[in-house]
């Protein structure tokens, strides 16, 4: 069985704070943090119910943004399942659940310019194709699990994502979060 990239995004797998890139970007979103009047993070999962091996890290990353939300410094949480595959057939992109995902997933996809950032490389577009019942479908495979945080409704993080030619994993922006929440609670409180 071979592993894609959107299997394997919740380990990191680099020194984050290193990077210039990535440097640049958690000054430019602590800014924001520290600003904001609502900070709020969406997690994007593929199944509540992971691969064993998975679950433990998905649950930690929940487990650890609950936390974060109840100390205060996020104003909330909230978890969307995405499903392993969306179909971009005309059909099933037209109904309301699949367009709400898909517009969603656009934004992510779009994040970053302004850090040479993107997630896009870990939102694979696949090509399905049945010999036996002589169809085809294109599909959209969203990461195992996506994280997106949002300061005053504008998008300020997306993880996985790739900053500078370096991936970077979920795992990296929930330190980059809990950092940003230690940083408010060393300002804002006496």
């Amino acid at each position: 069985m071979t592993r894609d990239r959107s299997d394997s995004t919740d380990i990191s797998h680099s020194e984050p704070t290193a990077d210039p890139g990535f440097r640049a970007w958690m000054d430019a979103t602590a800014d924001r943090f520290e600003s904001a009047d609502e900070r709020r993070v969406d997690v994007f999962v593929r199944s509540m119910l992971p691969p064993l091996g998975a679950k433990s890290s998905q649950e930690a990353l929940i487990a650890r943004l609950d936390e974060l939300a109840a100390g205060s410094s996020i104003d909330g949480v909230s978890v969307t399942v995405t499903g392993n595959r969306l179909c971009l057939c005309e059909t099933c992109a037209g109904t309301d659940a699949e367009r709400s995902l898909l517009d969603r997933i656009a934004e992510l996809d779009e994040w970053g310019e302004d850090h040479d950032a993107t997630a896009s490389p870990f939102f694979e577009r696949r090509e399905l194709d049945s010999a036996m019942a002589e169809e085809t479908a294109r599909a959209l495979v969203p990461p195992r699990v996506t994280a997106a945080l949002y300061c005053d409704d504008a998008l300020a993080g997306v993880f996985p994502c790739r900053i500078g030619g370096r991936e970077y994993a979920v795992a990296d922006f929930a330190d980059a979060l809990e950092h940003f929440c230690a940083e408010r609670r060393l300002v804002v409180e006496p």
